[in-house]
């Protein structure tokens, strides 16, 4: 069975909850538009999906993944969660140029390319693609499942 944005919201809960780490409010439509115009402007889309995820919990970190939100956050242990726009600025010019990352765990990102629209599992280190998936919902349950 293919999984949903609410299965990803579920199961981010769930490790949230097992590291002991508060689930981030959801974005509103203001930050949702602000961020879709900040995207638009370096020449990507956020998939509506990952739109949809952020509707519910606007950024995530626990047991080393994290999923990129609206706005940079400061989360409770210090240390600062970018926002996916920032980390789509860093990537400019260098091999991911080609993704828009959403996410990152300890071993692999999570992005989707953007000409084709196909969600990527990539190195981290070379950033070579990992596995194609058919959709983001498959994509962070992958993330979830392989966390540190």
């Amino acid at each position: 069975m293919t999984p949903t944005v609410a299965d990803v919201a579920a199961a981010l809960r769930r490790v949230a909850g097992e590291c002991g780490e508060a689930v981030l409010p959801g974005a509103s439509d203001e930050e949702i538009a602000a961020l879709v115009r900040r995207v638009a402007g370096l020449g990507a889309t956020v998939p509506a999906d990952h739109l949809a995820l952020l509707r519910d919990q606007d950024g995530f970190e626990a047991d080393g993944l994290r999923v990129f939100g609206t706005t940079a956050r400061r989360l409770t242990h210090g240390a600062v969660l970018p926002a996916l726009d920032d980390v789509a600025r860093d990537v400019e010019g260098g091999e991911l140029e080609e993704h828009l990352v959403l996410a990152q765990g300890s071993s692999a990102l999570y992005a989707v390319h953007r000409r084709s629209g196909a969600f990527h599992e990539l190195d981290v280190v070379p950033g070579q693609v990992l596995a194609v998936h058919p959709d983001l919902a498959t994509l962070l349950m992958t993330a979830v499942g392989t966390r540190a």
